[in-house]
């Protein structure tokens, strides 16, 4: 079986994604060190960078992004679908580790349902 290197570097790429996502998680938002330090006192930019994803989690803007780019990835054909489904599923991935896994999911879902699917010259091909 042939491996193809642009969809192992994708996929590594991804889990790379992932796990900064989840550093982001634990080191930013879970951190009681700063609660301490952002208590309205002085301003600071990580501070704000912590307000604005606390705002960005509390209206779902990501999980809504990435399910307006799964569903018409879904249904587009050939490279622009499956582009379009990547570009969903890494905007989907921050929303699964930033507390808003529901609707997350089903753009995750959308996605790799995409991304797994084969083409009609493929399908020819196997036959």
């Amino acid at each position: 079986m042939r491996v193809k290197w642009p969809l192992v570097a994708m996929v590594s790429g991804t889990l790379c994604w992932m796990a900064a996502c989840y550093a982001l998680r634990y080191l930013l938002m879970e951190n009681t060190r700063w609660v301490e330090v952002c208590d309205g006192s002085a301003p600071q930019g990580w501070c704000q960078l912590r307000a604005s994803l606390g705002l960005v989690i509390h209206f779902q803007v990501l999980p809504i992004i990435a399910l307006v780019l799964a569903v018409p990835a879904f249904v587009l054909r050939d490279r622009p679908g499956r582009a379009l489904a990547w570009i969903a599923l890494w905007v989907a991935l921050p929303a699964l580790a930033l507390y808003t896994v529901t609707p997350a999911t089903f753009a995750v879902l959308i996605s790799l349902l995409r991304l797994v699917r084969q083409g009609p010259v493929a399908m020819r091909r196997a036959l």
